[in-house]
């Protein structure tokens, strides 16, 4: 889930949900966490690169993972593909997210040898996760600012008053000039 806080309250700006393969499914919560962490932000990347957010989840491991000494595998090239984002965890008790995703969890096991065993490391609880992304840089827009700013943009002017003036879609031949005008 991709929200927001505006005052004191948390507002949902959109959710995401994947459907784990048959390799990820047998996987141990740990290595599930940040996969739910990777493809999360990959998902919400036009919302978050370049922005500083917030990442809020009840597996104390996600942290840990992410502060890895020596990294292998796949999980690396995970941990290498967050570093392009400016974000931070921040661990929550399970019980203060009244969305947590507590189903299905399977603990990882003495031999599990993909997450290093985080659990039997250092001790964590591994047994119930969320998946959560906050972020709290994005100004809240209502679709009348948004048309009343692109109305204001001289080139996205031309664009979309042929779009709210026709019947019909405007041609890529009548609206190609102003679409490039944009881009410089």
């Amino acid at each position: 889930m991709l929200s927001q806080n505006i005052g004191n309250e948390e507002s949902v700006i959109a959710y995401f949900s994947k459907i784990l393969g048959k390799p990820e499914r047998i996987s141990c919560v740990t290595r599930k966490e940040l996969l739910a962490i990777v493809k999360s932000i990959e998902h919400f990347h036009h919302y978050l690169y370049r922005r500083k957010f917030l990442l809020p989840t009840d597996h104390a491991s996600s942290r840990w993972l992410l502060n890895f000494k020596e990294p292998e595998g796949q999980i690396a090239r995970w941990i290498e593909r967050l570093q392009e984002y400016d974000f931070e965890i921040q661990h929550r008790k399970g019980t203060s997210h009244g969305n947590a995703d507590a189903l299905s969890r399977r603990p990882c096991r003495e031999s599990c040898k993909k997450c290093t065993n985080a659990k039997k490391k250092l001790g964590m609880k591994t047994d119930i996760s969320v998946k959560v992304l906050t972020t709290t840089t994005v100004d809240p827009w209502s679709s009348c600012e948004i048309q009343k700013a692109q109305l204001e943009d001289p080139a996205i002017k031309q664009i979309l008053e042929k779009k709210l003036n026709s019947v019909d879609r405007p041609s890529w031949q009548e609206i190609e000039y102003q679409f490039n005008q944009t881009l410089e």
